[in-house]
């Protein structure tokens, strides 16, 4: 007679995923800690050839001339030689014309492979980085996405920074689906 197997226990499936993220950030974050998490879907796209999107998250102002503050996360494919992933950047369009152009990449905390199709969640705290030096008020967190023989897409989300808890959502049309922020003072 054979031993008999063990089944683990499945987690619940939240119905907002962002909710069990924003409970989870609450609890493992030190008191007075401020974070902002971004939840991002990628839709999985019916195609030939299918590349993984770059990906480019950052904070501006929320006034009319958009002002970017800092550049939270850049996802693309650093296992290029000589740092080749690089030139695809300015395929986003918008993020490298305001600040990557700039930016000395890889950044340590920010640059990352670009993700599968899928949900994915990112959290920031404002113990270092761009969001230590964020005073409080209102912002936008953009995102945009590019995919080699694909689309671009780019999505401006209001959250405010500080003073109280905010939440946002938006649904992309193609390169992107549903992109959540929030923001926890």
């Amino acid at each position: 007679m054979s031993a008999p197997q063990r089944v683990a226990a499945r987690p619940a499936k939240y119905k907002n995923h962002w909710l069990a993220g924003a409970a989870l950030t609450l609890l493992v974050a030190p008191a007075g800690a401020g974070t902002l998490t971004l939840q991002v879907t990628l839709p999985a796209i019916d195609t030939a050839s299918y590349y993984r999107p770059y990906l480019a998250a950052w904070v501006e102002k929320a006034e009319e001339d958009k002002a970017v503050l800092g550049t939270l996360a850049v996802w693309y494919d650093t296992r290029l030689r000589d740092n080749g992933g690089r030139g695809w950047l300015r395929n986003l369009r918008t993020w490298w014309r305001s600040s990557g152009e700039q930016m000395a990449l890889p950044a340590d905390g920010v640059s990352g492979a670009t993700r599968p199709a899928g949900t994915h969640l990112l959290q920031f705290s404002d113990a270092k980085g761009l969001l230590s030096k964020l005073p409080a008020g209102q912002y936008q967190l953009a995102i945009e996405v590019a995919r080699e023989n694909g689309g671009r897409e780019m999505l401006r989300l209001p959250f405010t920074w500080g003073r109280s808890a905010s939440q946002a959502d938006a649904q992309g049309r193609t390169e992107l689906g549903k992109v959540n922020v929030v923001a926890v003072p």
